[in-house]
């Protein structure tokens, strides 16, 4: 196969008559290897602190206690009670857990404190709430209710968005 010769590119234009450059090389420095090298920063950007944020709410703590109520509902008569008193007690100390962690941080970005009687009430009145539907309603109507109660909340968060 012969050698293919390289293509002669575009000629270069002139510039038109009276129109000047209004770039030109910086005399003592060496010209720039990249397009836009000649633009870099010289100095260090200023690094500005962005303070975090507290929550809107205590809605994590309403949904994870209506999701315990919901699983350990749901598993009351396929379990042993020794089992559903193992989740009860693992619920109250992921409460308990999350309760430190938010006054940790209320502590650490010098927030005002928050009322806390919202991480005792659902501690509390998921635990009543579980074993209140057990007794009145069983396992296979939590199973049923949490159905429907998923695919609304799913709907809602579709809608929007």
């Amino acid at each position: 196969m012969p050698p293919v010769e390289p293509r002669p590119g575009p000629e270069e234009k002139p510039p038109p008559q009276g129109s000047e450059s209004r770039v030109e090389p910086v005399p003592g420095r060496p010209a720039p290897t990249m397009a836009g090298e000649g633009f870099r920063r010289t100095t260090r950007a200023r690094n500005k602190v962005i303070r975090a944020e507290r929550g809107r709410g205590f809605w994590h703590l309403a949904i994870g206690t209506v999701f315990y109520v919901m699983v350990v509902g749901g598993m009351a008569d396929y379990v042993e009670p020794g089992t559903r008193i193992g989740a009860h007690l693992v619920f109250w100390l992921l409460i308990g857990l999350g309760f430190w962690i938010a006054v940790a941080r209320e502590r650490r970005h010098d927030w005002g404190p928050r009322p806390r009687w919202p991480w005792a009430a659902a501690a509390l009145g998921g635990a009543v709430a579980v074993e209140l539907l057990i007794l009145t309603m069983g396992s296979p109507m939590i199973i049923v209710g949490s159905v429907i109660l998923l695919a609304l909340g799913s709907f809602f968060l579709m809608l929007v968005g």
